[in-house]
């Protein structure tokens, strides 16, 4: 089928791992489908008076971008950016591309994708993703446009069966299915056992992915690596960048933790799967989540994680496997890291792999999205 990609967060040049879990689904649905995404981006004092339009093909995928003005009101920057992706689905018209499937990823790209679906004849599905509903964030015009979009969307799949619940909470004549985030095992998969064997004489690795943002816990990560270090020689890598860099390094000092703390910055996919492959556990302290891409990637990757009970985390510990603790509890978090890495060998790293290849690699969300675009193409099918 022909399906029109249209998210919210995608990479950008200059933010390259920017919403790269909408990419990742659009590459996997592309395993069995004819998949182009319109991306789309506001711009604050622009060089062009509405909107500028670029086409070019970006991992395997052709990708128009749209830039757009955004005036400080707001539905004046939703008609810039609307302008624009009217302006590229006539291209894609005039070239004999019509989508039958129009897939927004976030419920702020839903109107626009609506738009589309009603001047295409296509049906529209929206992904959602955004934390923000847990936090009580969406509210005023943004919880206008998501009752809106979740009202006349044909499927809303959050990406967890906690985020469904704030869905259909916010809006209950929204049709729900959830379906998970994805997983590139060509580039997340385990070891070889001789790197394994080369860093077993190593202090402990612990590993943190993510942004450096209060949201993600890392101050009580850090907290809890001081407690370890009391009586064992561990470390920790944090990859990524964020608002609470300065704050962190600042609070690696004062406990201080000199070299065992390692910023390492932001980093591609496949730099981030060689952390996973050296790493002996991945530890996400966040106080808030959905279905973290992360946790998926350091399962495929063999990698045990620690994750807090919070979101979506418990359904996918339920799946994969893994350890909870209570969010904000910095001593929890030490016995629970503790206790992982007194018996390593109760730890299948194998198992873990397959069982991420199983549930979240791109050939089983590709099926899940197959079986759902069917579904909705026919006047007979069902979601659920």
């Amino acid at each position: 089928m022909r399906v029109l990609v249209v998210p919210k967060w995608y990479p950008w040049p200059d933010r390259p791992v920017f919403g790269i879990f909408c990419r990742e689904q659009a590459r996997a649905i592309a395993r069995q489908h004819d998949v182009i995404v319109l991306a789309s981006e506001a711009v604050k004092a622009p060089g062009f008076a509405v909107f500028e339009l670029t086409d070019a093909h970006e991992d395997g995928l052709r990708t128009l971008r749209v830039r757009y003005r955004r005036p400080r009101f707001r539905p004046a920057a939703m008609g810039c950016q609307t302008v624009g992706m009217l302006v590229a689905l006539r291209r894609l018209r005039r070239q004999g591309w019509r989508p039958e499937i129009v897939h927004a990823h976030v419920y702020s790209a839903g109107l626009p994708a609506l738009i589309l679906g009603a001047l295409s004849g296509a049906k529209v599905v929206v992904s959602e993703h955004y934390t923000g509903f847990q936090r009580g964030l969406v509210t005023g015009y943004d919880r206008f446009t998501a009752r809106l979009v979740f009202r006349h969307a044909d499927l809303v799949a959050p990406v967890s069966e906690d985020l469904a619940r704030h869905v259909q909470a916010l809006q209950p004549r929204a049709t729900v299915r959830v379906v998970p985030n994805v997983v590139d095992t060509e580039v997340f998969h385990p070891a070889g056992e001789e790197v394994r064997q080369s860093s077993a004489d190593h202090a402990a690795r612990l590993l943190n992915v993510g942004a450096l943002v209060p949201k993600k816990g890392q101050v009580d990560l850090l907290a809890a690596l001081a407690v370890l270090r009391r009586d064992r020689e561990v470390t920790l890598d944090l990859v990524g960048e964020g608002e609470s860099h300065g704050e962190l390094e600042q609070r690696a000092l004062e406990l201080e933790l000199g070299a065992a703390v390692r910023f390492d910055g932001e980093r591609s996919k496949e730099e981030v799967a060689d952390f996973m492959r050296e790493a002996d556990l991945f530890v996400l302290p966040s106080l808030f989540e959905n279905l973290p891409c992360v946790l998926i990637e350091a399962t495929a990757s063999g990698l045990p994680f620690i994750a807090t009970a919070v979101g979506g985390i418990p359904d996918l510990v339920a799946e994969v496997g893994g350890v909870l603790c209570p969010p904000h509890d910095p001593e929890a978090l030490a016995t629970a890291i503790a206790h992982v890495l007194d018996d390593p060998a109760e730890i299948d790293r194998e198992a873990l792999a397959e069982n991420a290849r199983r549930r979240f690699g791109y050939e089983a969300i590709s099926r899940i999205w197959t079986e759902i675009y069917e579904a909705l193409a026919s006047s007979a099918g069902t979601i659920s």
